[in-house]
């Protein structure tokens, strides 16, 4: 896929990842990146090993019924999941100011994080990697989830169609979104807002998102750890084999956690999508207006920071520190803020802070990434009556381009996907998915799917041929 228009203000990031052996990326003029085979491969080849998703929603209505670590679903029962939340779990204790901040947020412990494990393998194998700090996260987002669904007013469809939304238009509601957050007075109201079940989904989705880029700057080394990693490195690779190179690039692809700079550079269709449904520039922009409110100040990082450390697999020391200038912590806030330990408050506004993440660039990113890159979690085996439980971003498998007649086949095993071939391909010859479930319909509805869902008229080799079209060159 093509590098994406960027919304202003997001620096300049590498768009291209390091990529196993298998296959690698090539920039086209029409179809922006996509993989290509690196050699002739037989069938049933592994290309990306695997995938693990960057960030995921499961939607409400299925989230009883979800496995949220192995996604397993058995038809609307409840029977085989065990374990909820923490629940059962033992974490080590707080310490007194962490106790402290942990009261303050009693409130939201009779709410429901939203998440149901097969049992205490699945739940603790989700606590390990995703950290005991995020189960406390969504409780307090889920808090913030209306009870009762509002009566949504009736629309006028030809009114609603009848709508072009410019990108100035978008702009607009964003800067204003930015120059409200410059009072903290503002951004206390908004831990107020209330969202509906939509935008409660795609909250978790843009808060677990915002989490593993936190994450990964607390696991960032220190300059001299990194000028020593670096030597060591170069040392290292002088002594790698060319197989051994390949093996280390399929560790670093999809068997390992992907990272936020290749999430952040995948195309965002931010305008396709609003001129598709225009209604969800408001739905964006609340969500926007919770996660700061609840999320995004100082006040709130410091009561993430100490459920932080309750993690079943503690979190390294962060060595380096990161801030912005619209999270600086005002007198209000501070006026505001728990009580603590001597000193940890300066430590723990001189660590990497979730809150410093939560900015209109980071979130417009997040959302602008899903449509056209994300892809459905389907109920297995995938028959045609299958229901899509919710939607995952894997982002080394957004470079697979469509293809009505694909050479490549994706397999889910858990949370996880893997990319096989269908076929022997040469050397050389593009790799390519099918997006959907579109290779049974005819070539008119092929398309119009592919147009709504994705955003493109395709124009793959057996579209051309069954619409009597010269193929591109």
């Amino acid at each position: 896929m093509s590098s994406p228009p960027r919304p202003s203000g997001v620096p300049k990031i590498p768009s291209i990842p390091s990529t196993p052996a298998p296959l690698h990326i090539r920039t086209d003029p029409h179809s922006g990146r996509k993989y290509h085979a690196s050699a002739a491969l037989p069938a049933d080849t592994d290309l990306l090993g695997r995938c693990a998703p960057y960030s995921y929603t499961i939607w409400k209505r299925f989230r009883n019924e979800v496995c949220a670590e192995c996604w397993r679903y058995d038809g609307g029962r409840r029977a085989f999941l065990t374990r909820r939340d923490d629940e059962g779990l033992e974490l080590p204790s707080h310490s007194p100011s962490e106790q402290s901040c942990v009261g303050k947020r009693s409130n939201t412990a009779s709410v429901s994080a939203g998440l149901w494990f097969c049992d205490e393998r699945c739940q603790r194998t989700w606590i390990s990697r995703e950290g005991a700090e995020v189960v406390d996260l969504l409780r307090q987002l889920e808090a913030a989830r209306q009870k009762k669904p509002k009566p949504k007013p009736k629309s006028d469809a030809k009114a609603q169609e009848a709508v072009v939304i410019a990108p100035d238009t978008v702009e607009r509601a964003w800067v204003t979104l930015r120059e409200k957050e410059r009072s903290p007075k503002e951004v206390r109201r908004w831990r107020e807002v209330q969202l509906e079940d939509y935008e409660a989904d795609m909250a978790r989705y843009v808060l677990l998102a915002l989490h593993g880029y936190h994450r990964e700057q607390c696991n960032q080394p220190s300059p001299q750890q990194s000028l020593v990693s670096r030597a060591e490195a170069e040392t290292h690779s002088q002594s790698l084999s060319q197989t051994d190179a390949a093996a280390a690039g399929s560790e670093g692809g999809c068997d390992g956690r992907p990272e936020w700079e290749t999430f952040a550079s995948l195309q965002s269709n931010e305008l396709q999508l609003l001129n598709a449904c225009p209604e969800i520039l408001e739905h964006q922009t609340r969500i926007y207006q919770l996660l700061k409110g609840r999320f995004g100040s100082r006040v709130a990082a410091r009561s993430s920071a100490a459920s932080s450390r309750s993690s079943l697999t503690p979190a390294p020391s962060p060595s380096s520190a990161q801030s912005h200038g619209d999270n600086a912590l005002s007198p209000e806030d501070a006026r505001a803020g728990e009580p603590s330990d001597t000193g940890s408050s300066t430590n723990l506004l001189s660590e990497p802070s979730l809150a410093d993440l939560v900015t209109v660039e980071n979130v417009r990113t997040i959302l602008g990434v899903d449509p056209g890159n994300s892809f459905g979690i389907w109920e297995t085996p995938l028959m045609e009556e299958s229901e899509c439980l919710g939607f995952a971003v894997y982002p080394l498998a957004s470079f697979f381009n469509h293809h009505c007649a694909p050479n490549v086949r994706k397999e889910r095993d858990g949370r996880t996907l893997r990319f096989l071939t269908t076929r022997p391909v040469e050397a050389g010859e593009e790799l390519c998915i099918s997006y959907g479930h579109v290779e049974t319909m005819d070539v008119r509805t092929r398309r119009q799917e592919l147009l709504e869902g994705w955003y493109f008229k395709c124009r793959c080799g057996r579209c051309t041929a069954e619409a009597g079209e010269s193929p591109r060159t």
